[in-house]
Formats: C-alpha cells, sequence, structure tokens
C-alpha cells in the first residue's frame, strides 16, 4: 500500500507541534518519550481540528 502525505500536511506538523517536551505529557507516559509525544501530536491535531470546525461553523 503506498500512502503519500500530502506536503500540505507536512508544513502543518513542523507549523503546530511542538518539539519533545517532556511538560506537556502526562505523568504517566513520562517514562515513554515516543508513546508520549505521539499522543501529544495526535492530541495537538485533533485540538487545531475541532478549532477549524468551530470556526467553520461560525462558533
Amino acid at each position: 500500500m503506498d500512502v503519500e502525505i500530502p506536503e500540505i500536511a507536512e508544513l502543518l506538523y513542523y507549523a503546530t507541534v511542538t518539539g519533545p517536551d517532556p511538560k506537556l505529557w502526562p505523568e504517566h507516559l513520562r517514562n515513554n518519550p515516543v508513546k508520549a509525544h505521539g499522543l501529544w501530536s495526535f492530541y495537538s491535531g485533533l485540538r487545531m481540528g475541532l478549532q477549524l470546525g468551530a470556526a467553520c461553523l461560525g462558533n
């Protein structure tokens, strides 16, 4: 399966997702930086998507 990530997705990622910062991670994941940063990145993207959706609805 060939999956291509659009360039805009990469640009948005680097513009919005911070570098690894243990202060932002849940306490129970501090010893697992890959999972902790992945979860933080997912949460950041989800939050941004919800904000964009709300803005499109005029809220």
